[in-house]
């Protein structure tokens, strides 16, 4: 059993900081993936745009045109205000 000094997480975080598009129906916003995980990734937004429990597709655009962007099917877990930004922290359903 882990204590409170351990880590938890099952998978480590990658720090990103990459911009990343977040789709929901007709709606697109555009964020920064601050740091991404083999489960979710932690996104900052100018304004409030989602809640907990919404569901949105992810796409994050890689640095090689060789490589296509990653894309999920993501629910919201997390949103919250932080001074002038919001927050969010999404876990993927489906990774295409």
């Amino acid at each position: 059993m882990l204590d409170h000094n351990q880590e938890r997480r099952a998978f480590m975080r990658m720090v990103v900081d990459a911009p990343v598009c977040l789709i929901q129906g007709t709606k697109r916003v555009d964020g920064i993936c601050r740091d991404l995980s083999a489960t979710g990734m932690a996104i900052e937004l100018p304004a409030e745009e989602f809640a907990a429990g919404d569901r949105l597709y992810v796409s994050l655009s890689t640095s090689s045109n060789a490589l296509p962007p990653f894309q999920a099917e993501a629910k919201v877990l997390r949103a919250e205000a932080d001074g002038n930004l919001f927050r969010l922290g999404v876990e993927f359903i489906t990774v295409n």
